[in-house]
């Protein structure tokens, strides 16, 4: 009988080769996929079939994988991780992408070598309701991990798709929604399991000077990694002071800023947002929230910029939470799809509809608010509060945004810019030169936001089928992004570059901040196996040649 190392020195050999036939299911498998179904307790695909299937997400881009695996735990993956470690050991290339539910915009969760799915990694652990804490595997569902807690009386804050994973959250580092003030899913995971590139399983978590002190001690890739970052934190301190400085920018390995503080220690924040390009993670335990009392909804139509950007520094110094922005416009375009609000129809073009929420735990509180609201709004502004009568129209906002977004015709509302950072000082000059794009471009332009976080979606109308449609978007995002540093803002004010973005962004970025961000994959990733492409390695014919030439099947999502 061969050694293990004969079977893998066969696997490498065989990597090169093509197809062989499989007796046992009739159809050809690569001989790599035999070789790892045999060592792994879930599936190892190679049939073309389920490669189309797993080559796009919700991104513009199109990579098709050499194999998908979808393992059945973490023994699986770690088998998985090992595998390609050793071959890129050999200086054999199958880089390994993870993927929740492919719901990303940026095109990290497609790959050209080994796809890596957590469905299966789906299991909630357990539920510890009195402290409020909740242990779930990765592959787990924000909707199916909301209606769990639910039913104790308990929610996860995070803003996301309620189809989207746990991990996939994680590593774009999704927003918190109900938070008055800027925060993250970094906010409430509070230990993480993760699988290194060497295939070894670590547990994050903060860490005292005791602890700290043993990780280093450590003869492993965890001990380096805790002495390699501490060291760049020590010796690079302006860079990570600067990094620091632009608090919503994503893009990068901004957690460097989080890792360390004058107690504690902790690599976890590097994870958030790094897009599966340092580790994966597979198990977390995080901290959940009790619910807020039935929420209150409540509307105000805005005539223009500058009353949208007054009546929205009303509401966050009141307080209010979940507080959304639309283009009037989504919804006038709407009414063509059948899909009507009725207490805001035939608004101006140039308008704005303002939804937010008011949950206060005391119902006294809640109508201090509104007395307050109701005192400082103009008359021009109508407030516009959830009843009986116009309680759909509050559940009907998003249906009509989604109505209006895949009903584009032979175009796309295409997810090129999801989530800009914008200050507030500069948002009527971000939103006037939309407007002024728009009409250069002769293009429809859906706007959509978030005030809480200061963040702005565009979703241009442009069809890619053509090399002159895909032309015209390149030069419509160089503009934007020229637009959005005009105003001092951030592309990655909501998630990560991905794969797309990274190829505009990058140019921009500073070389000691780049090289900051080189070494920590370097660290983490000595073989670059772990989504590679992404953050540094950006090579814009590489990603111009993935794109898609449709968005068929591409559906929009509004999160």
């Amino acid at each position: 009988m061969n050694r293990p190392e004969n079977h893998l020195k066969t696997a490498m050999l065989m990597l090169f080769y093509d197809k062989i036939k499989c007796n046992d299911c009739g159809w050809n498998m690569n001989r790599i996929a035999i070789y790892l179904n045999q060592h792994i307790d879930g599936v190892v695909y190679s049939a073309p079939n389920v490669l189309e299937h797993y080559s796009t997400d919700r991104s513009l881009l199109k990579f098709h994988p050499r194999i998908v695996a979808i393992p059945a735990n973490t023994n699986d993956i770690r088998r998985l991780v090992k595998f390609s470690n050793q071959l890129a050991a050999k200086k054999i290339s199958l880089p390994i992408t993870v993927r929740g539910a492919g719901y990303s915009k940026t095109g990290s969760s497609i790959g050209n070598g080994l796809i890596i799915s957590t469905e299966k990694l789906n299991h909630i652990r357990e539920i510890d309701v009195r402290q409020r804490l909740i242990r779930v595997q990765s592959g787990v569902t924000l909707g199916e991990l909301k209606k769990t807690l639910g039913v104790h009386g308990l929610d996860l804050p995070v803003s996301g798709d309620p189809h989207e994973t746990i991990g996939g959250l994680i590593a774009k580092n999704a927003a918190a929604s109900v938070n008055t003030e800027p925060k993250t899913i970094t906010d409430f995971v509070e230990e993480a399991e993760i699988v290194l590139s060497d295939s070894s399983l670590i547990q994050t978590k903060n860490l005292g000077q005791w602890g700290l002190k043993k990780k280093l001690e450590q003869k492993n890739l965890e001990g380096e990694i805790y002495r390699q970052i501490r060291e760049i934190i020590s010796k690079q301190s302006e860079t990570v002071v600067k990094i620091a400085l632009t608090t919503q920018n994503r893009s990068g390995y901004s957690g460097i800023k989080s890792v360390q503080n004058k107690r504690n220690f902790n690599i976890l924040p590097l994870f958030c947002g790094s897009e599966g390009t340092l580790g994966i993670i597979t198990e977390v335990i995080l901290r959940v929230e009790p619910v807020f009392e039935s929420p209150k909804w409540f509307a105000i139509p805005c005539l223009d910029g500058k009353d949208f950007s007054r009546v929205a520094q009303l509401l966050k110094k009141l307080k209010f939470t979940d507080i959304e922005v639309y283009d009037a416009a989504l919804f006038n375009q709407a009414e063509s799809t059948g899909k009507k609000l009725g207490f805001y129809r035939r608004a101006p073009e140039d308008g704005y509809l303002i939804v937010a929420n008011a949950k206060d735990d005391a119902r006294r509180d809640r109508r201090n608010k509104f007395r307050k609201l109701k005192k400082a709004l103009a008359a021009k502004n109508k407030l516009i509060i959830e009843d009986v009568k116009n309680a759909h129209d509050f559940i009907a906002v998003n249906e009509n945004l989604l109505a209006f977004l895949n009903d584009a015709g032979a175009s796309f509302f295409l997810p090129l810019v999801d989530g800009t950072y914008i200050p507030e000082e500069h948002q009527v000059e971000f939103l006037r030169g939309l407007q002024l794009m728009s009409e250069k471009f002769k293009l429809k332009l859906a706007v959509y936001g978030s005030v809480d976080f200061n963040t702005f979606t565009v979703r241009p109308s442009f069809s890619p089928a053509t090399s002159e449609g895909r032309k015209a978007l390149i030069t419509f995002l160089r503009k934007y992004l020229r637009l959005v540093e005009h105003c001092n803002g951030y592309p990655c004010g909501d998630a990560p570059e991905g794969r797309f973005l990274a190829m505009f962004m990058r140019p921009s970025e500073d070389t000691e901040t780049l090289a900051l961000y080189g070494k920590i994959k370097e660290v983490f990733d000595p073989y670059d196996i772990l989504n590679p492409g992404l953050k540094q390695e950006v090579e814009p014919r590489n990603v111009l040649r993935h794109f898609r030439t449709d968005y068929n099947g591409g559906v929009n999502t509004v999160k």
